[in-house]
Parts: C-alpha cells; structure tokens; sequence
C-alpha cells in the first residue's frame, strides 16, 4: 500500500511529471511487487522561494514513500537505484540530486477499505521481500 509524495524544485510539463511518477511506480513494482491497485501519489512542485534544497543543488528532487515495515534492507538498496536510474534514464534528473525517504509503518496502524486494519487484508503480494 505504498503512498507516494514526490516534491520536486523543478517546474515540468504535466508529461514529465506523469513520467516521474510512473517511473517511481514502475520501481515499486519491479522491487516490491506492489499490485497497481495500491498505488497512490502526490506531486507536489514548490518554487526556489519555498524550497531549500541540501547544498542549494538544482534539479533536486525528494520522493517520499510511506508503506508497511517488513521489506529487507536489500531489497530497499535495490528500489533506490531502479528509481534514480529511471529517472536519470527518462528525465536526464541527476542521480546525486535525488532523495528518497522511506516511512515505513506497521500494517495495524492503518485503517483502509472501510475501516479495515491493514494487517487484517491479503492484498496479494508479500511485505517480506
């Protein structure tokens, strides 16, 4: 159930934008095996005025993913490259310029489909990868 938030100082075509995404989407679902049925985003553009960015670097880029604990630290090295070289590949987005969080959380501490603990759903791929 990973939530994606990609905040990003650089202003891009709605096109570029749906490429970031989908890219991130893309590696989440090669290294985590997340169905695209639960994936969500948000991207955000903020303007120099709002955003410092770690050395004042241009083209930074910072993408959050909140999803279950449980993925080993492996598999999460494996998710940060896939995303950095897709969106170098795709967008020409510097590698060092990217930053990736993630927010990782216990599956009973989200309530979902009606108030359903997540702990308490199959959603068809495995956590522990």
């Amino acid at each position: 159930m990973p939530i994606v938030r990609i905040e990003d100082a650089t202003q891009r075509s709605l096109a570029e934008q749906r490429i970031l995404v989908e890219a991130v989407y893309a590696s989440l679902r090669q290294q985590f095996g997340v169905s695209d049925e639960e994936l969500q985003a948000r991207y955000h553009y903020l303007p120099a005025t709002c955003l410092r960015t770690p050395g004042d670097r241009d083209g930074y880029v910072q993408i959050t993913i909140t999803l279950f604990k449980g993925r080993k630290a492996a598999t999460k090295r494996k998710l940060y490259a896939d995303i950095v070289e897709r969106l170098a590949r795709e967008l020409a987005i510097e590698p060092g310029a990217v930053l990736i969080l993630l927010d990782e959380h216990d599956a009973e501490n989200w309530g979902m489909r009606g108030g359903i603990a997540a702990s308490d759903i199959d959603f068809g791929y495995a956590v522990q990868v």
